[in-house]
Parts: C-alpha cells; structure tokens; sequence
C-alpha cells in the first residue's frame, strides 16, 4: 500500500496520520523506548505494590496465628495449673526425714510406717480403687481387708496388689533394686507391664532396675519391719544398700567409691541406737573398710570387691 491510499484510509476514519507525530525515524524510535520504559515501571509499581499488601496480608494472618496459639496455650496452662491445683489438694503427702520414722494412717484405716528418707502420697478419700504412691523410700503397709476395693501400692519401678495383708516395699530412688516381702496374706507384685511374681508370707521379690530381672527369695519377712524400732536387718544386700541404711538412720552423707564396691554383697545387722562409729566399726569389720568422721560426713575407703 503507497502512501497516497494509507492517507485516503487515515482520512475516512477520521484518524491521522501517526507519521505526522513524528519528525523522523529517530524520534519515533525514541518515544517508543520512553513508552516502553514507563509501562515496565508502571507494571514494577504494581507488581511492588501487590508484594506489599500480601506481606501485611500474611503479617497480620501471622500475627492472628500467634494471638490464637498464646489463646490456646494460655488455656491450656490455666486448665493444666487448676487442675494440678484441685488434683494436689485431694492428696496427702508426708516427708519423713532422715533419722526418723513415721506412722501414717490412712483413709480406710489401713496403716504404713515409713522409714527415713521416705515420701508416700496417698487421697484423701478412697474410690473403687485404693491406690497409695510411695514415691521415695520404703514403707511397711497393714492393709484392711475388703475384696471389694483392692489396695495398690504404686512405686517407681513396682505395683504390689493385695486385698488385705501385710508386707514391706523398699523402692529408694537412690537404689539399683526394689524389693517386696510379705509378712502376712498374699500379694501380686508387677513391673508396670506385667505380672512378676505372687508372694506369700516369708517370701520376697527383688527387683533389679537395670536389668529389669526379678529374683524370688525366702526371708524372715518380719526382720524386715525392725527399722521402726531401730533395727535393720540387711540380709545378702550390696554395699549400696548398707551405706544408704546408715545415711538414714544417722542423717549422714557418706561418699565411696560406687563403682569399686559394686559387687560387695553381705548380711548386716545395724542397731541405730547404738553410735555411728560402732555402726562403722561393724561394717568395717565384714567389709574390710576404713572410715573418716567428719561432721555430719563420712569418708569410707578400702579394695571394694571385684
């Protein structure tokens, strides 16, 4: 198409003619890049502009989120703090401490003495179930009978079941054992996954913690009881177990070397009203140890045993 006919076509549209804008190539070109330059920036501010208000979009979801989140563990804590609340006020906890025993009664006149260093926790009032905690230490239970409501004794490594009976458990923290012996009736005893053994008077079940291996033995189970009297009668038991028996009768602590006497295993009979250093002196008698007093501390050296 010649120029005179693009003019006649510009002319019945009523359109003018473009070239007319222009004074040469050069300036045609020229407003092309500057139209070309304010679209993209044009397009660049929008796009920014878009970016911006989906960041304060998403900022203030966030935010949202955040202010439901704190809501709901806010709630939750509250929840967990008054039911932690009311839950401790329906229990009793008693603390004896070392150098001493106690007499507790409980809810259904069952009784329990504790020997030192022990921490039972027990309700207030008994439901179908009466389950007390003992949480520390050792505990001789005299359970009144009643085959409707079964008595549970909860430790940290046992469960011992009975309807009524009587029967010591040991279960100090401190200890790599826990033991249960039966001085009347008949009790269940359970590692928390499963039954272990079913015990009868005079027998005993000792738990190893790091094993998880249970061992049945024959005992005088009422020997077992004399602590309250301040009698203790510790029969074929690690070392451990005799230096943690005079730590509570005398209210001392007492270092050695755990990994050297490990493997030390004899019978003691301690009388705690006797003093510390004959108590000492009995021990370093069968266990061949030498002792240093000071204070309320004891140094305990020797060969240990291998």
């Amino acid at each position: 198409m010649d120029a005179k006919n693009k003019k006649e076509i510009y002319k019945e549209f009523g359109i003018s003619d473009p070239s007319e804008f222009f004074e040469d190539q050069d300036d045609k070109e020229q407003l092309r890049k500057e139209m070309l330059a304010r679209i993209t920036a044009s397009r660049y501010a929008h796009d920014k502009q878009s970016a911006n208000k989906q960041k304060r979009i998403s900022k203030k979801l966030m935010l949202a989120m955040a202010a439901a989140i704190s809501f709901v563990l806010l709630s939750a804590g509250i929840v967990f703090y008054y039911n932690s609340y009311f839950k401790a006020k329906d229990f009793v906890i008693v603390k004896v401490p070392m150098g001493k025993t106690q007499l507790v009664t409980l809810p259904d006149g069952s009784t329990v003495w504790l020997n030192a260093a022990s921490t039972l926790k027990y309700p207030k009032k008994f439901g179908a179930k009466r389950i007390v905690y003992l949480e520390d230490g050792e505990g001789f239970f005299n359970v009144v009978h009643n085959e409707k409501v079964p008595f549970i004794v909860e430790s940290s490594s046992l469960k011992t079941f009975v309807l009524g009976t009587s029967f010591v458990v040991k279960s100090y923290k401190s200890l790599s054992t826990a033991s249960v012996s039966v001085v009347t009736g008949k009790v269940a005893v359970s590692n928390h996954d499963k039954q272990i053994s079913v015990l009868t008077p005079n027998q005993e079940v000792v738990y190893n913690k790091v094993t998880h291996k249970p061992k049945t033995l024959t005992t005088k189970a009422v020997e077992k009881t004399e602590w309250n009297n301040g009698k203790v009668n510790l029969n074929g038991v690690y070392f451990e177990e005799a230096v943690l028996a005079v730590e509570n009768a005398y209210g001392v602590k007492i270092d050695y070397d755990k990994e050297l006497f490990k493997n030390c295993q004899n019978t003691f009979n301690i009388n705690a009203k006797q003093s510390l250093k004959e108590t000492l002196d009995l021990i370093a008698l069968i266990q061949g140890i030498t002792y240093q007093i000071k204070e309320k501390e004891v140094l305990i050296t020797g060969n240990g045993c291998n």
